[in-house]
């Protein structure tokens, strides 16, 4: 029993103690965290600055886009407005042509039905036949949009009619039409010939 104390008393305490220190050292430097901590923070904190000046970065692109896009819809609509518009003038402008042609046959038409009138009757057979034919041709032509200007009794207006000779009308206002003419015709909006008037100027 002597020996085994006197051997613990000789030095295999203090070599325990030691082994202790040194487990003690390494454990310390094990848990040497707070500096890598502080470094795995910092790296980090750079990684997240860097991936938000990328999504800044890619969020500038994507409005650039969004606003390219935008600009070539808006070109696109204006585009197809203006080529719709167009392709309607260009329509509107034929049919006024062509019309404003068949106006000197409309115009010996109506004539031929007065002469008619005047030499035959309004009962006679062949007479009602053409009427038939001429009042087709106008039922055709106002369901593409042409009007007949015929201002007879109605204040005379400069922009649908012209003034052929004026006389004095007691009866009637300054400025009143007292005879159409020549019927002015319209399609739509676009005048193709003015009524030519007789108007009321009694001063």
């Amino acid at each position: 029993m002597e020996k085994k104390a006197n051997k613990h008393e000789s030095g295999n305490g203090d070599e325990i103690t030691e082994e202790l220190l040194k487990f003690k050292k390494k454990s310390m430097k094990k848990k040497n965290f707070p500096e890598d901590t502080d470094v795995e923070i910092d790296a980090l904190k750079e990684e997240i600055e860097l991936l938000r000046k990328e999504l800044l970065h890619y969020k500038k692109l994507e409005e650039d886009y969004l606003d390219r896009i935008k600009r070539l819809h808006a070109d696109y609509d204006n585009f197809r407005k203006r080529s719709a518009r167009e392709q309607s003038d260009t329509v509107a402008k034929a049919n006024k042509d062509l019309i404003e042609k068949m106006l000197p046959v409309i115009d010996s038409f109506e004539q031929a039905l007065l002469m008619g009138q005047d030499l035959k009757g309004s009962d006679d057979d062949f007479l009602k036949g053409v009427k038939m034919i001429y009042e087709k041709l106008m039922d055709t032509l106002e369901k593409e949009g042409v009007g007949v200007i015929d201002p007879y009794g109605q204040e005379f207006n400069p922009h649908e009619c012209e003034v052929a000779v004026t006389a004095r009308a007691e009866n009637e206002e300054e400025g009143t039409v007292l005879e159409v003419l020549r019927k002015g015709y319209k399609l739509n909006d676009f005048l193709i010939r003015p009524a030519v008037v007789k108007v009321c100027k009694n001063n």
